[in-house]
């Protein structure tokens, strides 16, 4: 069974109006900790706010994040993916995007977010569970071999006596 989308889908989310301060999504993400915030207006994700988008969009430009609303700040390329997509297609979507977060759909009903982390080790794991019978087949052969060399090591000196009295006195 391949790695999905959908199992790695991130509920515990915060939702906040795009007229919330920066001061306040942040207070949010803090208490929760939690790396990002959906921006939203009238009930529709309409943004993503992270902690680059903190640093470059309002600490790099020296704003004040009382005064800032997250509306204004936050990533609007927003890049989505199926539920039912597998994790490889995620990462490339990713990848493709320059992204660490999908927001998951599935038809028109949002889901929750996904990281590339989460992703990742979903992938590591599929890989695991891939390859457990050639690791076992090539543990199980090493040890005949071991096994076989560790026999003759003892029985090496019987083998020279047999030669010995075999080649003659």
């Amino acid at each position: 069974m391949s790695c999905t989308v959908a199992e790695f889908v991130r509920e515990s989310l915060i939702f906040l109006n795009e007229k919330v301060s920066v001061a306040e999504g942040v207070n949010q993400m803090v208490e929760r900790n939690l790396g990002s915030v959906i921006v939203t207006r009238n009930e529709e994700v309409i943004g993503l706010f992270t902690e680059q988008d903190l640093l470059k969009r309002v600490v790099g430009h020296n704003l004040n994040p009382a005064e800032v609303p997250l509306g204004d700040i936050c990533t609007r390329r927003l890049v989505s993916i199926p539920a039912e997509a597998s994790c490889r297609e995620a990462v490339l979507k990713m990848r493709s995007n320059s992204c660490r977060r999908l927001l998951v759909y599935r038809g028109a009903r949002f889901l929750g977010l996904i990281e590339l982390q989460d992703v990742a080790h979903g992938i590591a794991n599929e890989g695991g569970r891939k390859n457990w019978l050639p690791n076992l087949i090539v543990g199980l052969t090493l040890m005949l071999v071991f096994g076989v060399i560790i026999l003759l090591i003892f029985q090496l000196p019987e083998m020279l006596n047999i030669a010995k009295r075999v080649s003659g006195p």
